[in-house]
């Protein structure tokens, strides 16, 4: 049969050959333009902002206030013994932090997903709860565990006789052995998928070979894992750089600062003394300069990963190791992670939630637990507004997010511009994840006491701030459900008649709906649990949610701020539980419709 094709279809199949300088349809390049000058002042502003002002402001003086350009800031770092003290205790905790969490999630990864250890769905779950716990809060739940006079784990270590064993929550060492259980979670769940996935035959000619269990762990199965493991140590070596949550709760009655906390102190320093808005942005750019490094060496890593293939088409044989006498000594050790990790942070939250005063748990204390911290929090007057503050300004953001992530990802893998103009959008798109949350506070400050646009102080100015920190992992996400995407499923649309616009829509909108939403839902949960860009940039109109448990805490009122934590927790776990619900739902669904469809076809064959 012969098939006539239209002058149009004849041109999609075989298009003009056209050079790079070919100018090409106008709509699609201002398209482009548009998707990339909103990048610019989402990512590139702010830094750019801090640049400026790391070489123009001053204590009390805003960086536009004064057009005398110096390196006093520089100098000022350079000559002061001080920072350099807060530079290297920053060293010290994030490589603490990160070897103690990368450490936990290989060996969690490993015994979870390779072995064939008892209750292994059960541990899945329990170690992805502290990502529903904000970091906050989750610091505030080790003060009640291991406060220096009435701390829980104390208490109970004196009771034993084993005082000796007691330590201070309000430590270096303490906040890094928090951050690093805290870290864990976050980083099993990206470790976890590259264990699932080892193909076992590696290990079987191991054994083969007259290696034993660990050998073959340390020689074989970790060396072969080594982009996946370098790359998740990099990524977490920046999360523990630039964190602030928990060194901000725990260093605020030990004074130990990192220079995330460093910068927030000294542009809201103690009553009596002026902000240095010049040293806290030379502060900035020097971390902001680190990060950039370490994620420059996150890319290189995972660029390079095809060179450990370890699935192959051909004998690929997920399988798990038993463990032998091992299995119950490994049992318990799992146990003991779940317990110090999850249940001993979540049942101290609850406790304290239910006394007014603090009391050791005993049967005498079970009668005095009441409700009266979650009347006082419902009851509380500014609660209406600050959840309305909270979901207005999440779900905006997050979808702004996502929408923007979406745009980003469609010009980045089919823009109509040059390779080279694509691949500096993908640059553009990760840069913001070397901003670190309180950088991108000080910045938006900055700008917006600038700029004749009136949103400092305000939510818009907060949710700006959440879609600058959050879109790198967001774009991240749909240029790779973007690529997953044949260009065959576009071009058939074009030959069928339908523009580009109606194309996206239809095609490939539905396609990368799922990934859409699953942004959505990480951004979103993000957001509620972030402490640094809200308390930078939030005014009493303003609170959010992390804020107000923040001044709860601070102003003594610990039953309050707890309770506050509790339903805190549960709402975060309703939403990483929503997924996996709708997926259910929608199972229960398509069910339910096949037994009908059954049921009538049987019915008709009755008939």
């Amino acid at each position: 049969m012969k098939i006539q094709m239209t002058e149009k279809q004849a041109q999609l199949l075989n298009p003009p050959v056209q050079s790079s300088a070919s100018p090409g349809p106008l709509a699609p390049k201002l398209i482009f333009s548009l998707v990339t000058a909103a990048l610019a002042w989402v990512a590139a502003a702010p830094f750019m902002m801090l640049v400026y002002s790391s070489f123009t402001a001053d204590r009390d003086k805003l960086p536009f206030e004064t057009t005398q350009v110096s390196l006093a800031n520089y100098v000022q770092i350079v000559n002061d013994s001080k920072t350099w003290e807060v530079i290297g205790t920053t060293a010290l905790f994030t490589l603490g932090a990160t070897s103690i969490g990368i450490g936990l999630a290989m060996f969690l990864a490993w015994v979870i997903e390779r072995t064939d250890i008892p209750l292994r769905r059960f541990f899945f779950v329990a170690t992805l709860i502290p990502m529903a716990i904000p970091s906050m809060i989750y610091a505030m739940a080790w003060i009640q565990l291991g406060g220096p006079n009435n701390g829980l784990i104390n208490v109970t270590l004196d009771n034993l006789g084993l005082g000796f064993l007691q330590f201070n929550v309000f430590s270096l060492w303490s906040m890094i052995v928090i951050q690093g259980l805290s870290l864990a979670s976050h980083a099993y769940l990206l470790i976890a998928v590259a264990f699932r996935t080892f193909d076992t035959s590696w290990e079987e000619q191991s054994f083969i070979c007259g290696r034993g269990r660990l050998a073959t762990l340390t020689q074989i199965t970790l060396p072969m894992l080594k982009p996946a493991l370098l790359a998740t140590a990099l990524f977490f070596t920046v999360v523990s750089m630039e964190t602030f949550d928990i060194p901000v709760t725990l260093g605020l009655t030990s004074h130990v600062q990192v220079v995330s906390t460093q910068i927030y102190w000294t542009t809201h320093p103690e009553s009596g003394r002026l902000p240095d808005y010049g040293m806290a942005s030379a502060l900035a750019i020097f971390l902001v300069a680190i990060a950039f490094v370490m994620i420059h060496l996150y890319q290189r890593a995972t660029r390079h990963a095809k060179q450990f293939v370890t699935i192959t088409a051909r004998g690929y044989r997920p399988r798990r190791m038993p463990l032998g006498a091992w299995r119950w000594p490994l049992f318990a050790l799992v146990m003991g992670f779940i317990l110090a990790a999850v249940a001993m942070p979540l049942f101290i939250l609850v406790w304290r939630s239910l006394l007014r005063f603090y009391q050791y748990p005993s049967l005498n204390a079970l009668n005095l637990l009441n409700l009266n911290s979650y009347r006082n929090i419902f009851g509380d007057p500014d609660i209406p507004k600050v959840l309305a503050n909270t979901t207005q300004m999440a779900l905006l953001a997050a979808g702004a997010t996502t929408i923007l992530a979406a745009a980003t990802a469609w010009q980045v893998v089919r823009g109509s511009v040059h390779a080279r103009w694509r691949r500096q959008l993908n640059t553009l798109a990760f840069f913001p994840q070397s901003l670190p949350s309180i950088v991108v506070g000080l910045a938006l400050i900055f700008i917006y006491l600038w700029l004749p646009v009136p949103i400092y102080g305000t939510l818009w100015i907060i949710g700006l701030a959440m879609i600058t920190r959050f879109l790198a992992y967001s774009a991240g996400t749909l240029i790779a459900a973007q690529m997953q995407i044949s260009t065959e499923l576009e071009e058939a649309s074009q030959i069928a008649g339908a523009g580009r616009m109606r194309t996206y829509m239809q095609i490939v909108l539905p396609l990368i709906f799922p990934a859409m939403v699953a942004a959505f839902l990480w951004v979103l949960i993000h957001i509620i649990r972030e402490l640094g860009l809200s308390l930078m940039l939030y005014t009493l109109q303003s609170q959010v949610l992390s804020t107000k448990i923040w001044l709860l805490w601070e102003n003594g009122r610990v039953a309050d701020a707890c309770a506050t934590g509790v339903l805190t927790v549960i709402a975060l776990l309703a939403l990483l539980a929503l997924p996996v619900i709708i997926g259910k739902v929608r199972e229960l669904y398509l069910s339910l419709r096949l037994r009908r469809f059954e049921s009538l076809e049987k019915s008709k064959i009755a008939t």
